[in-house]
């Protein structure tokens, strides 16, 4: 039953996109923003039905990662501070309170590790889209613009805060 569930709100995703595309013209700013808006609410969805796991390797956090250089290099924390400011981190970390307390420390985690795959099969979807209909750098513009900024900073963000909510996991660990 839940595979009839994905695929029909995978169809309905597509059509909404499909129809503003068709209204709006494929390459246009509204279009991006409708494109990102209607399959991150699809991806949620596919996720809380299905129950992913998240256990790839992937995840696990490479050496560079580790003390987040790399990540404050390209402006994550700009990046983090915009979304305070926006009122998305509070209104998308609702129902994650990060405590100093083991199990909400790693719900945080779990819930890095979902997110973070999330943006990362929007942005290949979004780039295949691009790709598809885009027949210049020029009509592609908001559409790579919208999911850098929607996208790949997200992805960034959770690759940084990853090993700092394993870091004090372990903290945690060592005080028990």
């Amino acid at each position: 039953m839940k595979w009839i569930k994905g695929l029909l709100a995978t169809t309905i995703a597509f059509f909404c996109c499909y129809y503003w595309g068709k209204f709006s013209g494929f390459t246009s700013f509204s279009f991006a923003y409708i494109l990102h808006f209607v399959l991150m609410p699809w991806y949620v969805y596919l996720d809380s039905l299905f129950r992913w796991k998240y256990n790839s390797p992937y995840f696990q956090t490479q050496s560079f990662e580790k003390n987040g250089d790399v990540y404050r290099l390209w402006g994550v924390n700009f990046y983090r501070k915009l979304l305070v400011w926006s009122g998305w981190e509070k209104y998308s970390r609702k129902d994650i309170k990060i405590r100093n307390q083991k199990s909400a420390l790693e719900f945080a985690e779990y819930k890095s590790r979902s997110s973070e795959a999330g943006h990362t099969v929007l942005f290949y979807i979004i780039g295949l889209i691009t790709i598809l209909i885009a027949d210049s750098f020029r009509e592609a513009v908001w559409l790579i613009i919208l999911n850098v900024v929607i996208n790949v900073y997200p992805v960034l963000v959770q690759r940084y805060n990853r090993p700092r909510f394993k870091r004090a996991l372990k903290r945690i660990e060592a005080k028990q």
